[in-house]
């Protein structure tokens, strides 16, 4: 049994509790009965936060004490300390925007919106949602561009599937078989045509993009501090809703796909 197990059982702990009790009590009476008094007021502020301190600790490493004798509460806990050794920070059941307020798109836009240092590195198929103007993303990359015209640090790097890849080409056939004209191709030279005006309007410097022809069949977005994973296959339904993995950057995936990328580019056919 953990030492934790029957906190409130210990007797200093128990004293305690109710001691920190208590004092809230008598912030809370002080706060309503002599609030014209600003000293008071003071007082009641910092007898609450001092009963916080010790008061909400205990009650949360009682429950904890609870949860985790169970079976289930093991569990939870277990995929927590897992999640937490993989440096996995979130997972989104896919991404794309949900009703939800928290989703996969908002942290995503939020962290092109808060770099203003270092590289972002993209690799995907096509990367039509990222270079789309109408996109949820394309405000915030276009800033990033437009920065890294006064600060050469800050810019942006793109690794998209060539046209001609056997993995563009089972995308056409899968997704929209018989077409003249594959959908996945269209999406291809869009997002080509958008770089390049981007790079007309801000210059090279601030973003390149090269092509690869052989690559695992997935999404990734590398920022100097964290990295958003999404694994896809071939198939008819798209988007395919997989989930989206969020490593911070001190993590092993982190690095994996960090050096997946720079392999990527480096036998890349660079666009001049």
């Amino acid at each position: 049994m953990s030492d934790r197990t029957g906190l409130l059982k210990q007797p200093l702990v128990l004293v305690w509790l109710v001691f920190s009790l208590i004092l809230m009590i008598i912030s809370v009476f002080m706060s309503i009965f002599m609030a014209a008094n600003i000293a008071a007021v003071i007082v009641a502020i910092l007898l609450s936060t001092f009963s916080g301190s010790i008061f909400f600790p205990i009650l949360v490493g009682y429950f904890y004490d609870k949860v985790k004798e169970t079976e289930s509460g093991e569990v939870i806990w277990r995929v927590f300390r897992d999640l937490s050794d993989g440096g996995i920070v979130r997972i989104y059941r896919d991404r794309e925007e949900n009703q939800y307020p928290e989703n996969a798109v908002t942290e995503l836009r939020q962290a092109f919106r808060n770099h203003r240092n270092g590289e972002v590195k993209l690799v995907g198929v096509s990367l039509r949602v990222f270079f789309n103007p109408t996109g949820p993303f394309y405000e915030a990359i276009n800033a990033i561009v437009s920065l890294g015209r006064t600060n050469p640090d800050i810019r942006i790097r793109a690794l998209l599937s060539h046209a001609e890849s056997p993995e563009a080409l089972n995308r056409a056939e899968i997704e929209t078989p018989g077409m003249k004209e594959p959908l996945s191709r269209q999406d291809l030279m869009l997002t080509c045509a958008n770089i390049d005006n981007l790079r007309n309007q801000f210059g090279t410097q601030s973003i390149e993009y090269a092509y690869y022809r052989q690559a695992p069949y997935c999404t990734a977005v590398i920022f100097p501090d964290r990295c958003f994973f999404s694994p896809n296959i071939l198939s008819k339904i798209v988007p395919v809703r997989l989930p989206m993995i969020v490593f911070r950057s001190d993590s092993h995936g982190y690095r994996v796909l960090s050096d997946y990328f720079t392999y990527l580019w480096s036998k890349s056919e660079k666009v001049v």
